[in-house]
């Protein structure tokens, strides 16, 4: 054999028995590192950490949330509205005459209309700021007479309310109805003016619960909520509160300036005329 011959020999054998034992010791190694990987726990990308950590942070404040509402909700009863509390007003003063949903003297030299809602925020802060202003100074002392006529545009509790009041006004408190209504009131058609809610409002004020009851639930005074609504809609009352104070508009809870303004020009005019 010449000596090329054997040197091709030698040569392709020390390359081929590397290879095979390469080959041999990555197969005895691979049951080992299989366990390893199998032992090994399985970590979530960066990305998907970060979207659950910040997934349970937005459940654990809307479960927050939840709790937050529910315990400051002051009504709940199977879910139907009943008061935990209601806000008694202090009584009106007995010296001035009143008569369904008017008050003052039938006789005084100027009246004042107001269409109004008992969910309307703005009529609450008219009801509870303005209008006292507005006894003490015009209705009080004779100058003045106040009406109340009913626009409900909120929705079906401000049509409860409305007839309430006027089964109240049957009784002669009107005016206490109505003052409370304005201090209990909540939001619009969230429960504060269900039925069930209104005749406890009576039975708080002191009326004859029995009369008062029948009143609403026969629906004794929907033609006349209806007929207040119509009136306003010819007089192209759009919006709560309204007033009419003689033939001046005034439209929204103006300050008192704008109403004590209005009526001192009718009162002006009035005299100017008689």
């Amino acid at each position: 054999m010449g000596r090329k011959t054997r040197r091709r020999r030698e040569k392709r054998r020390t390359t081929k028995v590397p290879v095979e034992a390469e080959v041999e010791a990555a197969e005895a190694l691979r049951p080992a590192r299989e366990r390893r990987e199998k032992k090994r726990p399985t970590r979530p990308s960066r990305r998907l950490r970060y979207l659950g950590i910040v997934t349970g942070m937005a459940a654990a404040a809307v479960a927050a949330a939840i709790l937050i509402v529910v315990s400051l909700a002051p009504w709940e009863n199977d879910g139907q509205a009943t008061p935990s509390e209601f806000i008694i007003p202090t009584p009106r003063p007995a010296d001035v005459p009143r008569q369904g949903t008017t008050l003052g003297d039938p006789e005084a030299p100027l009246t004042i209309v107001e269409y109004s809602d008992f969910q309307c925020p703005f009529c609450r802060k008219a009801g509870l700021e303005i209008a006292p202003q507005i006894e003490a100074e015009y209705v009080a002392t004779g100058k003045a007479k106040l009406v109340w006529k009913q626009f409900p545009i909120e929705g079906e509790e401000s049509v409860w309310a409305a007839e309430a009041s006027e089964c109240a006004a049957e009784q002669n408190a009107f005016w206490e109805y109505h003052d409370t209504l304005f201090l209990n009131r909540t939001g619009i058609n969230v429960g504060t003016f269900v039925i069930s809610n209104l005749k406890v409002i009576a039975e708080e004020l002191g009326l004859d619960t029995e009369a008062f009851n029948a009143c609403l639930d026969e629906g004794k005074y929907r033609d006349k909520v209806a007929d207040d609504y119509n009136e306003a809609r010819r007089r192209e009352v759009t919006g709560t509160p309204t007033f009419f104070v003689g033939q001046t508009m005034v439209v929204g809870a103006k300050p008192y300036s704008a109403f004590k303004t209005a009526i001192e020009d009718e009162l002006g005019e009035t005299s100017e005329t008689e």
